[in-house]
C-alpha cells in the first residue's frame, strides 16, 4: 500500500514541475496515469495472491 501511494505522490509530483516548465496544468493525463497504477497495482496484488 506504502508503495501505492508513493507511486502516485510521485506522478502529481512529477505533473506539477512538468506543468510548471510548460505552464500546461492538462489534468486529463495525470488522472489517467494514477488510474493506471492503481489498477495496475491491483492486478498485481491479485495474481501475486493466487501464486
Amino acid at each position: 500500500m506504502r508503495g501505492l501511494l508513493l507511486a502516485i505522490l510521485g506522478a502529481i509530483v512529477g505533473w506539477l514541475l512538468w506543468g510548471l516548465f510548460t505552464k500546461d496544468f492538462e489534468t486529463d493525463s495525470v488522472l489517467l496515469l494514477i488510474l493506471g497504477i492503481f489498477i495496475g497495482h491491483s492486478i498485481g496484488k491479485k495474481e501475486s495472491s493466487s501464486t
